[in-house]
């Protein structure tokens, strides 16, 4: 049978068979060509990948194609100090906003900057407790004197000029306060204009101020302690002791100053009342948690002191300031030591 193709043109049998036979052989030379192609070009990748990721490491030289490049493993605090760069460049970016600073936290320790300004009367520096203290300044002179949560340390300075208080220590739990304490002192001695030697003993050679915890870590601690000052100050810390290690904590404070005072010696102590506890106990969850706890309260501080547990020999009210701000007019105390 002959066939019309699209030509119009008349193809024999014969001829198509062959024309078939030839296309099935064209179309399996071409299989064959397109599976050989297939594989040189897998091959080609794979060697071009090789070539790439070897190039990668090789600083100085450019790599065939352009590679998005891993970076290099870093360590976990590199990895830290990375993440804070991009975290501080994201701040800069963003109107260079800084994160809010958590108050609360910042003064759990009851350490705040200006907490002066709320004792000063005037533009000179002068704590009306000063003038509680005036009444008995035979208390101070020629004596040691610690004085627990010194803050800045402008009281602590003004008792040892106007006292002639023999040293001071002032210990405070936040390095921030006790640093410009120690700077206000350094600077007194630049004015002064008296070298160490001549000065040796005197005021401002006689103060310094260094930071640490009263409360120890554990009760043991208190067997090595031993008698080393006349008067211990603790002037409305009782609170922040209380608040931060409860019960167990301000009870050994009072121990530890009853063995760091030499017979005779003197704890001049200004407690809050524990009114003032709830205005403080949002400061933390863990305050939170203490401020519940709390069993020892303010008005079971004198029996404590003076019980068989501590041993003081008396106590007597020295006198309680008159301010304007009546949060600040607490009783101040002395308990004596035989």
């Amino acid at each position: 049978m002959d066939v019309e193709n699209n030509n119009n043109t008349i193809v024999p049998a014969i001829k198509e068979t062959q024309f078939a036979e030839k296309r099935k052989v064209i179309s399996e030379e071409n299989e064959d060509n397109q599976i050989k192609r297939l594989k040189h070009n897998a091959i080609e990748f794979t060697t071009t990948e090789t070539t790439v990721d070897a190039t990668q490491h090789v600083p100085g030289e450019d790599s065939p194609k352009q590679v998005a490049q891993r970076p290099p493993a870093q360590s976990p605090k590199k990895r830290l100090q990375l993440d804070n760069k991009k975290v501080g460049a994201h701040n800069n970016n963003n109107n260079n906003h800084k994160p809010k600073q958590n108050k609360n936290e910042t003064f759990m320790y009851g350490n705040y900057k200006q907490y002066y300004g709320k004792r000063i009367l005037d533009k000179d520096f002068h704590d009306i407790r000063l003038d509680v203290f005036a009444t008995q300044p035979q208390l101070f002179r020629d004596k040691q004197l610690l004085d627990i949560g010194c803050n800045s340390g402008h009281l602590s300075i003004q008792i040892v000029k106007q006292f002639e208080a023999k040293s001071l220590v002032g210990l405070d739990i936040d390095r921030s306060l006790t640093h410009d304490a120690q700077m206000a002192i350094v600077n007194i001695k630049r004015a002064s204009n008296l070298s160490a030697v001549a000065a040796a003993g005197k005021f401002p050679y006689n103060v310094k101020f260094v930071h640490g915890n009263y409360v120890l870590e554990d009760d043991v601690l208190l067997e090595i302690e031993r008698p080393q000052f006349d008067v211990i100050l603790c002037l409305s810390v009782t609170k922040w002791i209380h608040l931060n290690f409860c019960d167990a904590g301000l009870k050994q404070a009072f121990r530890r100053m009853f063995l760091q005072l030499r017979p005779g010696g003197k704890l001049i102590l200004e407690p809050q009342s524990f009114d003032t506890y709830k205005r403080r106990k949002k400061l933390t969850d863990k305050i939170r948690e203490n401020y519940n706890s709390i069993q020892f309260k303010p008005e079971d501080f004198t029996a404590y002191l003076l019980g068989a547990e501590v041993g003081f020999a008396s106590m007597e009210l020295m006198g309680q300031p008159e301010h304007c701000n009546a949060g600040f007019k607490r009783p101040i105390q002395i308990f004596s030591k035989n």
